[in-house]
């Protein structure tokens, strides 16, 4: 996607998006081989969600932050899966994505539950969600899709709504690992893997990866002097040949921070 401006990024992602959402939406936002087609059962689909979000909650009640669960972002939302597990725990769940044909199906999804919405997002900025109001920024295997400027500016708005003592947990790409997959995806830009791609899941539309430099997030957060790193790990969520990190960044109240 070198050399393409903002807008045909996001309406390149637009378009790939809105095909998957509509052909196989639940293979799409969790691509396992045996579920393509149509295959995965929604309730064993949604556990998925419950079980991700638990787990990432009860790793941030043992860091002991004054956090509310008032509000949380689902960033990426795709068919609902984690928007419907984070309005479990918060009083409203908001679940936002690029892609028209996904939010028509996590609409459908969700629609026994009255405390969350979705929001079809056609901007590089989350212009409908206003500063300094979500206690809870989540994001996996979403950002890893975006390109990279694309990509760092939305985790740039996530620290804007955030309110104070929340919290922003999101999943990206840092680059490839050592193994054979690694090294080959490391050679090869996204417009010679596209046509692998497309041999290997017979269907034009299909989605890329980017890497998220984390030097640059680094960069981002020296600019903010009330956001805190409180954690960056390795996870598997990528898949093989991908080095997958998770970040969990808060905002912290005013009145704890001390001047330089």
């Amino acid at each position: 996607m070198s050399g393409e401006t903002e807008h045909a990024q996001l309406e390149r992602l637009r378009r790939v998006w809105a095909v998957l959402g509509q052909d196989d939406p639940l293979w799409a936002v969790l691509s396992r081989a045996d579920k393509r087609g149509g295959r995965w059962d929604v309730e064993e689909f949604l556990v998925t969600g419950r079980t991700e979000i638990d787990g990432q909650l009860a790793l941030l009640a043992g860091w002991n932050l004054p956090q509310q669960r008032r509000s949380a972002l689902d960033f990426g939302c795709g068919a609902g899966r984690l928007t419907r597990a984070l309005a479990a725990h918060f009083g409203e769940a908001i679940g936002i994505d690029v892609s028209p044909s996904m939010i028509a199906k996590a609409r459908s999804l969700n629609a026994d539950l009255g405390n969350l919405r979705f929001i079809e997002n056609r901007s590089a900025r989350l212009d409908a969600v206003a500063d300094a109001s979500i206690d809870l920024v989540y994001s996996c295997i979403t950002l890893q899709h975006i390109p990279a400027d694309l990509a760092f500016g939305y985790v740039a708005e996530f620290l804007r709504v955030l309110t104070p003592g929340g919290v922003a947990a999101f999943q990206f790409v840092a680059g490839t690992d050592r193994s054979w997959r690694g090294r080959l995806f490391a050679l090869m830009p996204n417009r010679w893997l596209n046509p692998l791609r497309r041999l290997a899941w017979r269907r034009q539309a299909v989605f890329e990866m980017h890497v998220l430099e984390e030097s640059r997030l680094r960069d981002l957060l020296a600019r903010d002097p009330g956001v805190r790193l409180l954690a960056a790990i390795d996870d598997g969520a990528a898949g093989a040949g991908w080095s997958s990190r998770r970040w969990y960044l808060t905002r912290e109240d005013a009145a704890n921070i001390r001047a330089d």
